[in-house]
């Protein structure tokens, strides 16, 4: 095993024995924070940053795949989860964000990608490439607080309720923040990623019309990101006219996200996959 090798999986086991302090801390009836919690987090963060950079610019020339952008995902997920724990109960979601940056350690190894184009040096593809990992951070993090909140909603209609008195262990889903307050950190999510999402399609049609002399592409990715973009400010605007919320917000939000999954990881698989595509 190389050395760069140990550091992603050190990486790795880092998140998870986080995500375990987390995870043992919401059982907890009264949940108090563990001190060495945040530093192991902060440990592999910096080894993942020093290792994302290496990626990018392995031999000088800057590499980029599926892997690594989901690896880059995760890490702003966690970065920006641990400075927002700071200030609300929404570093609670980093007991479900870890374990999956723990995985996306492992991924670069597997598939480390392929040498980016010369023309991909543009300054607009760089701010479009940037702006849209940080849109696909924030829709992961509205992901996992959309799936909190059905779970919570699903646990208060059938009044699963645990007694804490005496108990030594309870539901983690109790130690969540009320539904209104999650509702509120949903939507405000939703409106910063769309916010970004936006700018990363006007960026992105700057760089396609000084590349291909064409703004708007019919293509896979164009298709699926603005179909994505579609439902989100759908979502927006019924929950702002309409007051949609609850169950029926974070329902829209899982079927946003996936749209917006399908148009880098499914257009890379059919690129993969299906000659001419």
């Amino acid at each position: 095993m190389t050395l760069n090798a140990i550091f992603y999986v050190f990486a790795a086991v880092l998140y998870l024995a986080a995500a375990f302090g987390i995870y043992k801390t919401l059982q907890e009836p009264e949940p108090s924070e563990k001190f060495w919690i945040r530093p192991l987090i902060c440990a592999g963060l910096m080894i993942q940053a020093y290792l994302i950079y290496e990626a990018l610019f392995l031999y000088g020339t800057p590499h980029f795949g599926m892997a690594l952008a989901l690896t880059i995902t995760l890490f702003t997920c966690t970065f920006l989860l641990l400075l927002e724990s700071f200030f609300s109960k929404i570093g609670a979601m980093l007991v479900f964000v870890l374990p999956l940056s723990a995985v996306s350690m492992l991924l670069p190894l597997l598939l480390p990608g392929s040498p980016l184009a010369p023309e991909t040096a543009s300054g607009p593809f760089r701010l479009h490439l940037l702006l849209a990992i940080l849109a696909y951070s924030v829709m992961t993090m509205a992901l996992i607080q959309g799936l909190l909140l059905m779970a919570v909603h699903k646990r208060v209609r059938a009044k699963d309720f645990v007694t804490h008195e005496g108990a030594k262990h309870v539901n983690i889903l109790d130690n969540m923040p009320s539904m209104m307050e999650m509702e509120k950190i949903l939507f405000r999510l939703i409106w910063v990623g769309f916010i970004v999402l936006t700018a990363a399609i006007l960026f992105g049609a700057v760089y396609s019309q000084e590349l291909f002399g064409q703004a708007f592409r019919f293509d896979h990715k164009t298709v699926t990101t603005c179909m994505a973009w579609v439902i989100f400010g759908i979502l927006l605007l019924g929950h702002h006219l309409r007051g949609w919320r609850g169950k029926f917000a974070a329902l829209w939000t899982v079927i946003g996200f996936c749209v917006l999954m399908v148009s880098y990881i499914g257009v890379r698989f059919v690129m993969g996959v299906v000659p001419g595509a």
